[in-house]
């Protein structure tokens, strides 16, 4: 094998990748997009074609997460030196603090005061003689093996979209065979690694366009 054929054969190699990210970046521009939430407190959704199948495979719930254990110690040794002059009675990963208690309001105010400097994030909930701490996390409804690879994550998309751009084609010209495995494996690395290029500077370019 001459030296031309090895070269020419490595240049088609690149070239073929270069396509198949293309293809793939494609695929996530085509979904791109966001929600805007209109005055009348309607949802609009991008136009990008793609977008649906993106907005219904990333889909999130919200969920309480309350602090408990030593979580929960940490944030109650926090409140206690930024509070010294209230006196905070704790039990079961709560604040007791009945409602006839005269220092309930002066608490909570001063609770409000204090937890942005301890975390932003940091919800109060009151319930009866107690008070209790959260935040609340977004959970994904479909798992991150599926939406990723699929529509979410353009360096995982090579994964996915490569049975289409690589598999199916290669392996009915060629047949299944170790060497196609070895290849494909290759194939989606270089894949990921030129999406990941691509994509950050494509983004870092449409960032400047945006700002002016």
């Amino acid at each position: 094998m001459t030296t031309s054929v090895i070269f020419f054969g490595i240049m088609a190699a690149i070239g073929y990748i270069f396509l198949q990210s293309l293809f793939i970046l494609g695929v996530r521009i085509a979904a791109k997009g966001a929600v805007e939430k209109l005055p009348n407190g309607k949802d609009k959704d991008s136009e990008m074609i793609l977008f649906p199948i993106f907005k219904y495979l990333t889909r999130t719930e919200r969920i309480k997460i309350y602090y408990s254990g030593e979580q929960f110690d940490q944030l109650a040794r926090r409140l206690g030196v930024l509070m010294p002059e209230y006196r905070l009675n704790m039990e079961d990963n709560s604040i007791l603090l009945p409602p006839d208690d005269a220092s309930r309001v002066p608490v909570l105010k001063e609770l409000n005061n204090m937890l942005p400097k301890i975390d932003g994030k940091i919800q109060v909930e009151v319930t009866g003689n107690s008070i209790r701490f959260f935040k609340i996390d977004e959970v994904f409804k479909v798992n991150k093996y599926l939406r990723k690879p699929v529509i979410q994550c353009p360096i995982c998309m090579a994964s996915y979209w490569s049975v289409f751009s690589y598999w199916i084609p290669v392996i009915y010209f060629y047949g299944f065979n170790f060497w196609v495995v070895y290849a494909g494996v290759v194939n989606i690395c270089a894949i990921a690694c030129m999406n990941w290029l691509l994509w950050m500077r494509g983004s870092a370019y449409e960032t400047q366009i945006m700002k002016g």
